[in-house]
């Protein structure tokens, strides 16, 4: 009961289909409904879906790197995601499977990949980016296969009891083990968003609005504290 509560705030909250969060429904659309091959040959439009979803998700802030280039900058990571070795993160769903851990290795070379596609346009002196937040939303917003590990997720994950320091195979096996304990709620609410929205969102979309959820009502009630205190 408490995933369906969490979820279905988080989705209810963004029920104008010009809300921001939709970014991440028309980028994944645009990636689930195009081949390996049309990507390639239109990558620019690719680095487009990818650069505004990103913007609207707050990765082109003041403090980051992508800020001081144009879509260009995402090229390289296009290739690099639809390259044929990470063909298997396409086609399956990431969350269900009795197999999926031994996915975990490929899906960090993933993210790896696209530390090294952004590298060469990072200064010097930036030595923390690309970071987990821009890293995991880039790969939930293409692959599925991972939430976007920003603030308020992870704040939501360590109040759930699991730990978090950074990106690693422990954190992927424990965002997997979250999936498929909680599997029948999270079908249940995949099923549902999908009759709603005709949209099936994967299960790591799912469970990063479950977490991301919880770490902003704990904000909100932080905040409220904090001003409370100060009456």
């Amino acid at each position: 009961m408490t995933i369906h509560k969490k979820i279905q705030a988080y989705y209810v909250g963004m029920s104008s289909e010009h809300h921001r969060y939709r970014s991440w429904e028309h980028c994944y659309r645009y990636f689930h409904r195009s081949t390996d091959e049309a990507i390639r040959v239109d990558r620019d439009h690719a680095a487009l879906q990818l650069g505004f979803y990103l913007a609207s998700w707050g990765m082109y802030r003041g403090s980051s790197f992508l800020l001081q280039h144009a879509y260009t900058v995402h090229r390289g990571v296009i290739d690099q995601l639809v390259s044929p070795r990470f063909s298997v993160l396409w086609a399956q769903e990431f969350g269900a499977g009795d197999h999926d851990k031994k996915l975990v290795p490929m899906i960090l070379e993933a993210t790896e990949a696209i530390r090294e596609a952004y590298r060469p346009f990072v200064p010097q002196t930036e030595s923390s980016q690309p970071t987990d937040t821009l890293v995991t939303k880039i790969i939930l917003g293409t692959l599925g296969c991972l939430p976007a590990c920003d603030r308020f997720f992870i704040d939501g994950f360590k109040s759930g009891g699991f730990s978090y320091s950074h990106l690693n195979a422990k954190c992927v096996e424990r965002l997997l083990h979250f999936s498929r304990d909680n599997l029948r709620e999270l079908r249940e609410e995949q099923e549902s968003i999908e009759r709603t929205s005709g949209m099936r969102y994967p299960l790591m979309k799912l469970v990063d609005m479950y977490f991301w959820q919880i770490g902003f009502e704990r904000s909100t009630i932080n905040i409220d504290a904090a001003q409370a205190s100060t009456l």
